[in-house]
């Protein structure tokens, strides 16, 4: 993915910092603030949390990065790209996207309600078969 150009599309500077949250949350795929500190902190020793904290937010008000809400859990992110669902165990907190058509789910649901929906959060909560068989 290129980072630098989606942080000059939503006009923000592109810095050390945002690429290497970017970079964390990629190769992570859905992660919290304190490991992508943790993460980061060994190339950059001086970086705070409250820098991750802050560009964090940034790039949430930007659409580049998206919440993701697990029950019981703290605020995950993860890159904003393709609309998809999550399902959480609820033994070991394991997320995974599940990808369908998530539109017609939209529509459907824009229909029964006449709201227009411009996108969605849902998690499904269950248990993982490693769990399930342990």
């Amino acid at each position: 993915m290129n980072f630098e150009t989606q942080l000059k599309a939503k006009k923000l500077k592109v810095t050390p910092q945002r690429m290497a949250i970017l970079s964390t949350i990629y190769q992570s795929g859905h992660i919290g603030i304190e490991e992508i500190y943790e993460k980061i902190k060994k190339d950059y020793p001086s970086i705070s949390l409250a820098t991750i904290y802050k560009n964090i937010a940034s790039l949430h008000e930007a659409n580049i990065l998206r919440e993701v809400k697990v029950p019981s859990q703290k605020q995950k992110y993860e890159l904003a790209c393709e609309k998809h669902l999550h399902v959480a165990c609820e033994k070991c907190g394991k997320l995974e996207d599940v990808y369908f058509d998530v539109e017609s789910v939209l529509n459907e649901c824009s229909n029964a309600t006449d709201y227009k929906i411009h996108d969605m959060n849902a998690m499904f909560i269950g248990v993982c078969a490693k769990c399930a068989n342990s």
